[in-house]
């Protein structure tokens, strides 16, 4: 039986292996970065294996993927979720792009740790991800996609100088590391990451067909909210108008709080917010759809009053790869 398992194993780590491919050989290279003096200059000038850290602001390109450290904070957490006593929460605040041809899928929890000057090592933590009051860059990446989130993490208090790294696949093959520094530090995303693909952006009213169904985006809303329920400072509501059909032969299952979100121009995601769909009379647009049917509902956001670009993210394949992209402003 030992040896069955020991065999199995191995089986396992060769077809991992073959997945990642050609990947095995590539190293990170710094493509740009976005410093202060100068936040689109993209002049290539490559890393050399001995000069394996990077500094937050700098465009790393690792296989498919180019990864940029934008910044990092502190927050306290508030009186519902502080830290342990002797700890502080440092959330990361990054953006990935996928580069490549493929789709690809990003797993913070797998993919990024922190460590400190003595080497300690820290995962990502679940409060520290809630203090940060954004959602995490997870999921699938389109060829041409840009996505950007907080990682958060619950470290000693008197610590500085860590390390972020992020492993480029789950072999932990192709490791970037970025120098945090000492200080809290926040940058403006780079306009352009000079991709070599892009992304195709429907508009609002056009019927798009994925995986047997057609979405459609009818309208965009931006309620008020009420005495009780409105907004939080510096942010609006918005409710999209959602029709979805089913032009498939078997039956599909639409679940609008995992399938659905929304993305500003930085690739910042916003998921369904309860307070916004509270104000919101009409339903979800959530269904067992039998071939030939079709549901319409509105859900609900909160979003940055400033944000611009807001994009409408339909997941067909929640387990899978195919996403639709439709633009709202």
């Amino acid at each position: 039986m030992k040896r069955s398992t020991i065999n199995i194993f191995a089986v396992i780590m060769i077809l991992a292996l073959l997945i990642t491919g050609c990947q095995v050989e590539k190293q990170p290279t710094k493509i740009g970065d976005i410093g202060v003096s100068d936040q689109t200059s993209y002049e290539e000038t490559p890393h050399t294996p001995q000069e394996a850290i990077y500094e937050v602001g700098d465009i790393v390109s690792i296989n498919d993927a180019v990864l940029v450290i934008l910044g990092w904070d502190q927050p306290p957490g508030g009186d519902f979720n502080p830290p342990d006593e002797g700890k502080k929460y440092l959330v990361v605040d990054l953006m990935i792009a996928n580069q490549g041809e493929r789709s690809f899928n990003s797993s913070p929890v797998f993919q990024m740790t922190l460590k400190d000057p003595s080497g300690q090592k820290y995962n990502i933590n679940g409060k520290a991800n809630i203090a940060s009051g954004s959602n995490t860059p997870n999921g699938e990446v389109n060829p041409g996609e840009v996505i950007r989130g907080k990682v958060g993490f619950h470290v000693p208090e008197d610590l500085t100088n860590f390390i972020f790294v992020y492993e480029a696949n789950l072999l932990g093959i192709g490791e970037v590391s970025v120098n945090l520094g000492g200080t809290p530090v926040a940058m403006d995303p780079p306009s352009d990451l000079n991709l070599a693909h892009r992304q195709e952006i429907f508009s609002v009213g056009e019927q798009i067909e994925i995986s047997g169904l057609v979405i459609q985006v009818l309208g965009v809303t931006y309620p008020s909210g009420t005495e009780i329920v409105k907004p939080k400072e510096d942010y609006k509501f918005v409710s999209v108008d959602v029709q979805v059909e089913n032009q498939g032969d078997s039956v599909q299952e639409v679940t609008s709080i995992v399938q659905m979100y929304l993305k500003d121009n930085t690739g910042e995601k916003y998921t369904f917010h309860l307070g916004a769909q509270s104000v919101i009379d009409s339903g979800l647009p959530d269904d067992e759809l039998q071939p030939g049917e079709r549901i319409r509902g509105q859900i609900g956001f909160q979003v940055p009053t400033d944000s611009a670009g807001l994009i409408f993210v339909f997941d067909a394949e929640i387990f899978g790869f195919g996403k639709i992209f439709i633009a709202l402003d």
